[in-house]
């Protein structure tokens, strides 16, 4: 298990490096990239879990699913939060009615984002037993963090390495 992580953590990694030498951002290769991680990890936790192909099929579908509302959901924040930084701007006044929605907008999207992981759970158990819901969630948890650590350490690299001109 160990050295899956250590292989998903490795081809995170790459993905950074890669998109900062990409001057265009090639969406292609990091969608690439994202499918050939979630095919690893799914082979990894229908193993783990001990997932007949059925469960497996029922979990890459509920997963998707989900995946797709966060990634809709993290949208919704970037453009609640665009709009609190024009009205959070140095030497403009902020209207306070505003400035209060967009923080009430902020946190229900939060708190809806939390809930799809609740949802996602409970979809789960139609399939999955509480042992093996555990197992998926500490899974995905840990490569969730290996991601955002992957990511980091691209973005501190990208900041110090020189730009290469087209």
């Amino acid at each position: 298990m160990r050295r899956c992580f250590m292989l998903l953590g490795a081809l995170v990694a790459l993905a950074s490096p890669l998109k900062a030498q990409d001057p265009a951002g090639n969406p292609l290769r990091g969608e690439e990239l994202r499918r050939r991680i979630e095919d690893r990890f799914a082979a990894r936790v229908q193993e783990e879990l001990g997932l007949n192909d059925d469960q497996a099929a029922k979990m890459r579908v509920t997963v998707r699913q989900y995946f797709a509302k966060r990634r809709g959901l993290e949208a919704e924040e970037r453009a609640v939060r665009s709009a609190m930084s024009g009205q959070l701007r140095p030497g403009v006044a902020a209207d306070q009615d505003s400035v209060g929605r967009l923080m009430n907008a902020i946190i229900d999207v939060r708190q809806r984002y939390v809930e799809t992981y609740r949802d996602e759970l409970k979809d789960m158990s139609a399939y999955l037993n509480p042992v093996q819901r555990a197992q998926f969630f500490v899974m995905r948890e840990r490569l969730l963090d290996r991601v955002r650590a992957a990511r980091e350490q691209g973005l501190q690299e990208g900041a110090r390495a020189p730009r290469l001109q087209p």
